[in-house]
């Protein structure tokens, strides 16, 4: 996943550290602080968007920018074009996810309150949306920190038709 690419020059130290700290707590603190849907929408929709805008014009450095700084210094504009080059060559259009409502599966908040992961797809056709992101707030505004986006084939679920018993 792209995740894992754009993560892997991050502070691994960072992670272990939150895991480790799950670990100890019981759930229940885990769970404290509940993420208002539509600002969870808005973030999504705005960091979609931000992917969208560019793939069309080919330049990563606003999407960098827009990043966390972890984030930020662990990829190059070159390393983004790289990475969703993919998305590019398939011409996927993300626009159309202002219009639907996401399908949110994972909407988390990290113990300490200072990252926000949001996970699920946008249910369209002919191919789904997905994206699993992560937010780190830096100086008061919630930027990227993880990153991955996907398509699959929306299949379109066969209903069997009743026919009438034929007449003898």
């Amino acid at each position: 996943m792209i995740a894992a690419l754009l993560r892997k020059r991050a502070t691994p130290w960072l992670l272990a550290t939150a895991f480790a700290s799950a670990i100890a707590l019981p759930v229940t603190a885990q769970q404290t602080t509940q993420i208002e849907e539509s600002f969870a929408v808005a973030l999504i929709r705005d960091t979609l968007l931000a992917v969208n805008h560019a793939n069309w014009t080919g330049n990563y450095t606003t999407l960098r920018d827009y990043a966390a700084t972890a984030f930020h210094d662990a990829n190059t504009a070159t390393d983004l074009a790289i990475l969703l080059q993919r998305f590019r060559a398939e011409k996927l259009d993300l626009l159309p996810v202002l219009s639907v409502d996401p399908v949110i599966e994972t909407s988390a908040v990290s113990l300490d309150q200072r990252i926000i992961r949001l996970s699920g797809h946008f249910p369209l056709q002919p191919r789904s949306i997905t994206f699993d992101l992560e937010f780190m707030n830096e100086a008061g505004r919630w930027r990227i920190y993880g990153l991955s986006v996907g398509a699959f084939d929306t299949v379109t679920p066969q209903v069997p038709v009743d026919t009438p018993p034929a007449a003898d």
